[in-house]
């Protein structure tokens, strides 16, 4: 073999490296692109699902019912005012008025007992969700008698945990539980 045939092969070779490099690097780069095209298809889908939540939370239902109280109040009040409004059409609005009164104090008496009921599911610290709820028994023997003695066992996503109604581990979550008031009509 003489030096510029070896030359050439290492060309050759260098060329080929090169060219292996640069098509292994716009491969990553295509996948990095497609990477990050998931990334923003998923964030706009969670903001829509997040958006939607929104819109439809007790809160957002309480006030929309408050706002159509405030609108019967003011409309029986311009009725009231109005000369030639007749007595049937006050009698009509006073009615709608206390429909929509009874149907924000249903809606809020709900929302209250949601909430007492899902109280029994979050951290009593943070807020946190409930991750496990487990009921175990065990025979112990008492003074020569066999009792069955249950054991209730809760433990939260922040890290608090309670074995028979005695905390076990403390919790490492936010220490501000943010509930949110009902609106009431």
């Amino acid at each position: 073999m003489t030096i510029e045939t070896i030359f050439w092969t290492q060309i050759a070779s260098i060329l080929g490296f090169l060219v292996t490099l640069f098509v292994l690097y716009r491969i990553l780069v295509e996948q990095k692109e497609a990477t990050i095209q998931t990334q923003k298809e998923n964030i706009a889908y969670l903001k829509d699902q997040l958006a939607e939540a929104k819109s439809q939370s007790p809160d957002i239902l309480a006030q929309k019912l408050a706002n159509r109280v405030k609108l019967f109040e003011d409309e029986v009040k311009r009725l009231e005012s109005d000369k030639s409004s007749t007595e049937e059409q006050i009698k009509a609005k006073e009615a709608e008025l206390h429909n929509a009164r009874t149907e924000a104090e249903n809606l809020t008496k709900q929302v209250l007992s949601a909430r007492e009921l899902l109280s029994d599911f979050q951290c009593p610290h943070c807020g946190a969700p409930l991750a496990v709820r487990e009921y175990h028994s065990e025979l112990v023997e008492y003074q020569g008698r066999e009792i069955d003695v249950e054991h209730d066992h809760s433990a939260y996503e922040c890290g608090y945990s309670v074995v028979d109604g005695k905390p076990n581990s403390p919790c490492k979550g936010k220490r501000s539980r943010g509930v949110s008031a009902v609106v009431s009509a």
